[in-house]
C-alpha cells in the first residue's frame, strides 16, 4: 500500500528542525530554538531553487505546507502550486493559508504518477522527502520535466542511512530512505541535467541504525530537447 506523500511530509516537519539543530553545533548560550532551526533549514532548501520573487514553483508532496508557506512568502509576486495526493493534508494547508493571508498558492490534488502540472508552466519544482514514496517515480519524473519550463530548476532532497547505502532501491524505499547515487541516475535517465549533488546536505545524529544524512540534488530541464 502506498504511503501518502503528506504522511512523510508530517514526519519531516516534526523531525527536520530537531535534526538540523543537532547537526549544526552552536555554543549552548547561543543555541537556536527549534523554530529558528526550522526557519534556517527552509531558507537553505529554498535558496537552492535560486528564486527571484516572481516565479511559479511547484511543491510536490507539499503535505500541510512545511515548505509551501515560506515559499509563498519568498515569492511575493510569484505563485506556488501545492501538490499532494492526500485530501486531508490539502484541506489543512488551505486553512493555514487562509489564517496567514497568503493568496499566491494554488492547491492541486495530484495523482500517484502525475503531479498534474501544466506543460512548461513552472520555473522550479521542489520535492523533499517524498520521492522515495512514489512507486511510479519514472512517470513522475517525466511529468515533472514536462511541467518545467526549459532551463527550469528541480530540487530533490532525501535522506539515507550509511548502513543502507548499498542496498537495492526497493529495500531503501521500504525503510523510507534513498541514496543520492540512485536518485542521480534516475534524474539523468529522466532527461534532467544535474547541476550539483550536495551529499551530505545535512548531517544527522547517529541512532540505532547508525549514521545518516540528508542529501540535496539540484537539476534542471535542459534548454534544448
Amino acid at each position: 500500500m502506498t504511503v501518502a506523500w503528506s504522511v512523510i511530509h508530517s514526519v519531516r516537519a516534526a523531525l527536520l528542525p530537531v535534526l538540523f539543530a543537532v547537526a549544526v553545533f552552536v555554543p549552548p548560550i547561543e543555541a537556536q530554538s527549534e523554530q529558528e532551526s526550522a526557519n534556517e533549514l527552509k531558507r537553505r532548501v529554498i535558496e537552492a531553487l535560486h528564486l527571484h520573487g516572481s516565479e511559479t514553483v511547484a511543491d510536490v508532496g507539499c503535505g500541510d505546507g512545511f515548505y509551501t508557506l515560506p515559499l509563498a512568502r519568498a515569492l511575493g509576486d510569484g505563485r506556488v502550486l501545492a501538490v499532494d495526493i492526500d485530501d486531508a493534508a490539502l484541506s489543512k494547508l488551505k486553512g493555514r493559508l487562509a489564517d496567514q493571508g497568503l493568496k499566491n498558492v494554488e492547491t492541486v490534488k495530484g495523482k500517484e504518477d502525475d503531479p498534474l502540472i501544466t506543460p512548461e508552466s513552472v520555473d522550479a519544482v521542489l520535492i523533499v522527502n517524498a520521492y522515495h514514496e512514489m512507486p511510479a517515480h519514472e512517470a513522475m519524473l517525466r511529468h515533472v520535466r514536462a511541467g518545467l519550463k526549459p532551463g527550469g530548476t528541480f530540487v530533490l532532497m532525501e535522506g539515507i542511512w550509511d548502513s543502507r547505502e548499498k542496498q537495492s532501491r526497493d529495500e531503501q524505499a521500504k525503510h523510507h530512505q534513498l541514496a543520492a547515487a540512485i536518485a542521480k541516475q534516475e534524474l539523468e535517465a529522466g532527461g534532467f541535467e544535474i547541476i550539483s549533488v550536495r551529499d551530505p546536505f545535512l548531517e544527522r545524529p547517529p541512532d540505532e541504525d547508525g549514521k545518516s544524512r540528508w542529501w540535496l540534488i539540484t537539476a534542471r530541464r535542459p534548454l534544448r530537447p
